[in-house]
């Protein structure tokens, strides 16, 4: 299991030339499947903005960083994927509500399975003095899915 926080920032390596390719600075979901998708490379380059690592493909993590094989490129992004830290449809900051339409909380991070991507639990917040008092709240998925209602995300 792990979460962005675990993955922000984390450098990406060519693994043949030990070149490095970018940082991580988000990640892709796909909204119709519902699950991770892919790591979003950040550099100063001008394809940089338009390419992931995708989650299901062949590299290396170590300490130092994720190495890419030789064989692997950066794949462009799908219609279907939508980041989910930044962009005008990013899925942080939403706030997730039960179907009688009350409020469970707002997300702030996702958990997810590095090989597949599919999406465990989210990390919720109900506001500053509330994750002092009774810490972060972590909404597990299970069986129930989420989908999008609005501007809001609906727990089945």
């Amino acid at each position: 299991m792990r979460t962005f926080d675990k993955v922000k920032g984390a450098p990406v390596f060519c693994g043949k030339t030990n070149c490095l390719l970018g940082v991580i600075s988000d990640l892709t979901y796909c909204s119709k499947e519902g699950r991770i998708t892919g790591y979003w490379i950040q550099n100063h380059q001008w394809w940089s903005r338009k390419h992931v690592l995708p989650i299901k493909g062949k590299y290396q993590r170590t300490k130092k960083g994720f190495f890419v094989h030789h064989n692997q490129f950066l794949t462009p992004v799908d219609n279907n994927e939508r980041r989910f830290f930044h962009g005008k449809d990013r899925m942080i900051g939403k706030p997730v509500v039960k179907q009688d339409g009350d409020m469970v909380g707002i997300v702030e991070d996702v958990y997810f399975l590095p090989n597949s991507g599919r999406i465990l639990g989210y990390e919720l917040t109900e506001g500053l003095f509330e994750d002092f008092t009774r810490g972060i709240m972590v909404k597990k998925t299970g069986d129930s899915g989420i989908s999008f209602k609005g501007t809001s995300l609906l727990i089945h």
